[in-house]
């Protein structure tokens, strides 16, 4: 029951609390341990954002490792040098060598077609149908691409569409308090 009038019982309850506990403070350093945990907070998410950056950065310094590691290189092909005879020079020594180079070299893809994309054989109904072109010609193939082989629709009738009304039945008592 709910009744207008307040309960005597608790505002006197209420009164006499408020009476005794209305010059209470907070226990001494609540503000600093409040502080406290707000900063020790803040230097954790901190810490977690600088493990997610590190790790970011090994992974693409990675990446940058693997791919100059693996990609190919091209090397400088030695330049001909003009030899002078030993007169022209001055000296009878003896021509010199360009040191041998290793050169790596990567296996062409000799089984790539040239024409993209790639020319296939015709199958039996393409053959058939190129045979057909050939032999008709194109006054006929018009005419039958024009033509159609139904029969041409006339006095077509569609009957009304009637929809009868819906009846909506009220629902019995016992089915409306087990909704509410």
């Amino acid at each position: 029951m709910h009744d207008d009038k307040p309960d005597p019982f608790v505002d006197d309850l209420l009164e006499t609390s408020l009476k005794r506990y209305h010059g209470e403070e907070p226990r001494s350093g609540l503000e600093m341990r409040i502080l406290a945990g707000i900063r020790s907070r803040e230097r954790a998410a901190r810490r977690r954002w600088l493990g997610w950056a590190v790790a970011a950065c090994a992974g693409i310094l990675a990446i940058i490792v693997l791919t100059l590691h693996f990609a190919p290189t091209r090397h400088r092909q030695p330049t001909p040098r003009a030899e002078l005879s030993p007169e022209e020079s001055g000296a009878h020594r003896a021509p010199i060598q360009p040191p041998q180079q290793q050169v790596r070299r990567v296996a062409a893809h000799h089984s790539r077609p040239e024409q993209f994309p790639t020319p296939l054989l015709l199958t039996e109904q393409e053959k058939l149908l190129l045979e057909y072109l050939s032999k008709t010609s194109k006054g006929d193939l018009a005419e039958e691409t024009n033509r159609t082989d139904e029969a041409p629709v006339t006095d077509l009738e569609i009957s009304k569409i009637t929809i009868a009304p819906l009846e909506i039945k009220p629902l019995n008592d016992s089915q409306t308090e087990l909704g509410k």
